[in-house]
């Protein structure tokens, strides 16, 4: 055997294999990763390669896990920790713990790159830790522990060119070559984007190729070494009461708190205490901390660029700010003083770009058993933090817009000291108040908004004109046509002659109406749940052209505008003739006009003071200030023009459309229905009988889409738009009134359903 064939024979089997696990880390292998019991194993075991995988946190964010960014104290996981309190209690939310330590904003910016889509608007809870922001900032060997060569493949595909952007660069840049594992290749690219250029075709071919490889990586090993905790969490959770509740919670937290720190003087476990501060550094530690300085470092510059990311994504986040151990802040002679300028140059960064979401600790360190040890949270201090979570947790997911601003990215904001803190931070009730806003103001809602939660109003404004032409501005009573909306109040104006036994739900509209095509077959339930099969026909506009009476006008319809459909029976189909319909039966088995009905069911008894007939006069149109409506126009000057209604067709609408009310009206009206004030709760249940979650409008009844939770109606016409949610009890309701044009009435209708949904909780 010659020479050359000895070194194919040594040589070419390292390089078939080599080229075989090349080619088999470039194939987009995929794995099933995504087991439930795999995600939650991988969101409590704040492992660095979790931390620095992809595939894991993707498929946990699309899902119900929220991640929780911190550092060390995430791993304090005793009894009311998190991610104890989130599986002991069934929340509909998981904790991912994302952090360890030496992790901080830098780290944690880089982590998010992986996870940009799922964060989208979403929630996220971020706990800053004062002791990041010394003179160094994140210290190189720590970010190394958690940074990947995928974080930055993907940060270097996705890069545009901004201050943020040349920021990051520059920041890796200084980090030695060993902490980001850089190459030539890599090190150009940086120095191309941290002067402005854009990396060539050439290069983007490169790390994208790159990527490829780099995520067969993260398939193949990233859950191969992940810490379970899993088994712990279910052991400590069972300390805790069956049930939720937080006077017990804080008993059983004491009480732990107190069985883990007795073999020292200063609330830190026993454990920590035991192995970290024997004697001998006891000694050394006394005082040690008088000169330590936390309001100068770089490191408000790696949170701007986290709260960037945050912006981006619009994600709704909570900033925990924790406190450090007191009596151990005293004995190291931490100045409180400077902590507390840290604090406030924090909360200035944030408040004033817009993220007002703040659990602010910094000052609980002193309570018993809020620390388990020396700066991190532990017993009281989780059940806080909880304080907080649990009303995010139960806001609706949408996009939270911020004002970014890239001063903070500047040596002169890092190295200010004197921070002049203006801004005060919102009040919890404050940041519900401004979630809410912020959903209907990304819809462009403008009009009257009402939202009253515990029975008690929460919210109420209003931000648009009652004359546009004239500028005038709506008013907190002004009145608008709710459209369909008034069907509730017409069906449950039939339930109440239900109850005098004037007709059942069960009698055929043949009873009534005999001229109704197939009338034999349709029921009075099927009229109000409108799946009788009667349709109006296309461009055909109900009523008569000049309005004589509510009959003449249901017997011109009838032979003139309705028709029966065999393939709609017993389908849910909205028609408004449907509810016509009921108004004439009201008319016939009572002997008095629908107007009449109305007046003496709703406006006299409940003393309506902003409600009218859309055909009342002038003078009492202005006395209950009713606003005029408006919609856009294409090619011409004014982008605004008012809707001219004619009140014939909206005689035409009787019961099913004609109604001005407030939002106070209408609220006071619904609400006195849902608690049984003007049909009995039987009546209630059996109006509103068909309950599910769908949107298909199978559980639509009564003038209602009847929800598990909460009910909801819908009004649209003439330029005017109409939302109501309603908890079942009346108790909690979101209530939008607009006579300014919607482009997206049924992403408003969603948003809708969400909000009413946070505002139960």
């Amino acid at each position: 055997m010659n020479s050359k064939s000895r070194l194919l024979h040594i040589f070419g089997p390292l390089i078939c294999a080599f080229v075989l696990l090349e080619l088999v880390l470039l194939y987009p292998w995929t794995t099933d990763i995504k087991s439930e019991q795999l995600l939650y194993k991988a969101s409590v075991s704040c492992s660095k390669n979790i931390f620095k995988g992809q595939e894991i946190k993707q498929a946990a964010f699309s899902k119900e896990y929220v991640p929780f960014y911190g550092s060390s104290e995430l791993l304090r996981m005793d009894c009311c920790h998190p991610s104890v309190l989130a599986y002991k209690y069934k929340r509909d939310y998981k904790p991912f713990l994302l952090g360890g330590p030496g992790s901080q904003s830098l780290t944690q910016f880089f982590n998010m790159q992986e996870t940009v889509q799922q964060l989208q608007n979403k929630k996220a809870v971020y706990i800053i830790s004062s002791q990041w922001f010394t003179k160094q900032g994140q210290n190189p060997n720590a970010f190394g522990l958690y940074f990947s060569q995928l974080q930055l493949v993907n940060w270097l595909l996705s890069a545009k060119d901004s201050i943020a952007t040349r920021y990051v660069a520059r920041r890796l840049l200084s980090m030695p070559k060993v902490a980001i594992n850089s190459n030539v290749i890599t090190n150009y690219a940086l120095m191309m984007i941290a002067s402005g250029k854009k990396l060539t075709p050439e290069q983007l071919l490169w790390f994208r190729i790159r990527r490829r490889m780099l995520l067969n990586e993260d398939n193949f090993f990233t859950s191969m070494f992940c810490d379970d905790n899993v088994d712990h969490i279910k052991k400590v959770s069972e300390k805790l009461p069956d049930k939720y509740d937080l006077n017990k919670l804080h008993e059983v937290a004491t009480l732990e708190g107190k069985l883990n720190t007795n073999n020292n003087s200063f609330g830190i476990a026993n454990q920590f205490y035991t192995k970290r501060l024997n004697n001998a550094n006891l000694q050394r530690l006394k005082g040690a901390q008088k000169t330590f300085n936390y309001t100068k470092s770089p490191e408000y510059s790696d949170l701007q660029l986290v709260l960037s990311e945050f912006a981006k994504e619009h994600v709704n986040v909570l900033f925990v700010i924790p406190p450090v151990n007191k009596k151990w802040s005293d004995y190291t002679g931490l100045s409180s003083k400077m902590y507390q300028k840290t604090v406030a140059k924090i909360k200035q960064q944030l408040i004033s770009q817009g993220f007002y979401n703040i659990a602010d600790l910094s000052r609980d360190g002193g309570k018993p058993y809020f620390m388990e040890d020396t700066i991190h949270l532990g017993w009281n201090g989780w059940l806080e933090v909880d304080k907080y979570v649990r009303p995010l947790m139960k806001q609706c997911n949408i996009p939270i817009s911020y004002n970014l601003k890239n001063y903070y990215f500047s040596k002169t904001w890092a190295n200010k000291v004197n921070i002049k803190h203006t801004t005060k931070q919102l009040t919890p009730k404050k940041q519900a108040q401004l979630h809410i806003k912020q959903a209907l103001d990304n819809a462009k809602v403008r009009g009257n908004v009402l939202v009253i939660k515990n029975n008690k109003p929460f919210l109420n404004y209003q931000n648009s004109y009652a004359d546009y032409d004239m500028k005038k501005e709506t008013l907190p009573n002004s009145s608008y046509l709710i459209n369909s909306t008034q069907k509730v109040m017409t069906a449950v104006m039939l339930m109440k002659q239900v109850e005098k036994g004037r007709l059942s739900l069960s009698d055929k509209l043949s009873k009534f109406y005999p001229q109704v095509p197939s009338a034999d077959k349709i029921s009075i339930s099927q009229l109000l749940s409108m799946t009788s099969g009667l349709a109006t026909r296309p461009r055909a506009i109900l009523g008569t052209s000049t309005f004589k009476s509510n009959q003449a006008g249901i017997r011109y319809d009838i032979k003139k505008n309705i028709i029966f459909s065999p393939k709609l029976y017993n389908k849910r189909y909205y028609d408004s003739f449907n509810y016509v319909l009921i108004s004439g039966i009201l008319e016939k088995i009572t002997h008095k006009t629908y107007e009449q009905l109305f007046t003496a069911t709703y406006i006299k008894p409940l003393a309506l003071k902003h409600t009218a007939f859309a055909w009342s006069k002038p003078a009492k149109m202005l006395e209950i200030g009713a606003v005029n409506s408006y919609q856009s126009l294409d090619n011409v000057s004014n982008p605004l023009v008012k809707v001219n209604i004619d009140i014939n067709q909206l005689h035409g609408l009787v019961g099913a459309g004609n109604i001005y009310m407030s939002n106070a009206d209408l609220y006071k009206t619904i609400r006195y229905i849902l608690q049984g004030k003007i049909i009995s709760n039987q009546s209630i249940k059996e109006l509103f009988n068909k309950v599910n979650n769908k949107n298909d409008g199978s559980n639509y009844m009564g003038g209602f889409y009847n929800f598990v939770s909460f009910k909801s109606c819908n009004g649209y016409g003439y330029g005017f738009s109409n939302f109501v949610r309603i908890s079942k009890d009346g108790s909690n309701a979101i209530i939008v009134q607009t006579n300014m044009p919607i482009k997206r009435f049924f992403a408003l209708r969603a948003t809708m359903n969400k909000l009413i949904l946070g505002l139960s909780n």
